[in-house]
């Protein structure tokens, strides 16, 4: 069998290989390159930026960790901010929680979605058509600046990095950070992918921690491993009020019975307990303060090639 190799580039002395079999389709827009290969171990491939988004197989490992943490803490999420996601897959996993009334997803690339739509239907399942679901083309710093403060339960961000050239990286600062704050209920939840987290690569996690502890008083890191990003992957979650921590893991799966409508394959009460549960070294790390991000000193990753 012929294969083709696509090069993740994690630094410069470290690739990791996925041989594929199909370049399904490539498509740019104004922000971002969107590339779908077909690989016989995970399935189509999403490709964005050179960077391996998520792929057929395992985008519900990355998803699930990224909702039903947040969801699941809050005793009734109603109203819910989903900020990028342009998959349609947070938007389908925060759709299975029966207490959620609105939905408003803001994404800066309709392109995306359309794309989405078309190509990535395992990803979202149909969620784009709920009638929960209000979807709003704008960048998302301009769209939270008119909103009334306390209007969200919980505030989902699923963006790329911030890689050079990119649109997501005034999406890690301080003073965004303190307006998500505002917009968020005082009893929320403010969730978001803080990108890898290992012993040897763990400065912007950090960076995003830090800055988020400026506005909010309660912020946790967690990760999961993700097998076709081939490392633990990290997100955090930020509240003023709920700590995830503290509920035990029958509470857990009680209000996962009593509350979420479908399946879920990776989420339960063990591994929220998991997720949480930090190694030595990486605490360690993560203890150390580090100056905020700020707008005027954005944390940019350089940029990947793409296929």
């Amino acid at each position: 069998m012929s294969w083709m190799w696509f090069h993740d580039n994690f630094e410069p002395t470290e690739k990791h290989l996925h041989g594929f079999t199909k370049y399904i389709v490539g498509y740019k827009t104004d922000f971002q390159k969107i590339e779908i290969i077909y690989s016989p171990f995970y399935g189509k491939m999403l490709i964005i930026d050179g960077d391996v988004q998520s792929t057929e197989k395992d985008e519900y490992i990355y998803h699930e960790s990224l909702v039903h943490p947040a969801m699941i803490t809050h005793k009734n999420p109603e109203k819910i901010l989903i900020i990028g996601g342009g998959e349609g897959a947070t938007l389908r996993e925060v759709l299975k929680h029966k207490s959620v009334k609105e939905v408003f997803m803001v994404d800066i690339d309709k392109k995306m979605i359309e794309f989405a739509k078309e190509h990535l239907f395992e990803w979202h399942k149909g969620s784009f058509d709920s009638e929960k679901l209000t979807l709003i083309i704008k960048d998302a710093r301009e769209y939270i600046k008119d909103l009334k403060e306390s209007s969200f339960d919980v505030i989902i961000q699923d963006v790329t990095e911030p890689f050079e050239g990119g649109s997501s990286y005034f999406l890690f600062t301080k003073n965004y950070f303190k307006r998500i704050s505002e917009i968020l209920k005082n009893e929320g939840v403010f969730v978001l992918q803080a990108s890898m987290l290992r012993c040897v690569t763990y400065e912007m996690h950090r960076k995003i921690l830090w800055t988020l502890k400026e506005s909010f008083k309660n912020t946790f890191s967690y990760y999961s491993y993700v097998p076709s990003f081939d490392t633990t992957w990290s997100f955090i979650f930020s509240s003023n009020s709920l700590n995830p921590k503290e509920i035990e893991i029958d509470e857990v799966n009680r209000r996962i019975n009593d509350r979420i409508n479908g399946d879920l394959n990776f989420y339960d009460g063990e591994t929220h307990k998991k997720l949480f549960l930090l190694p030595k070294d990486i605490k360690k790390i993560l203890i150390e303060k580090v100056e905020p991000i700020e707008e005027e000193k954005p944390f940019v990753l350089p940029k990947k090639d793409s296929l």
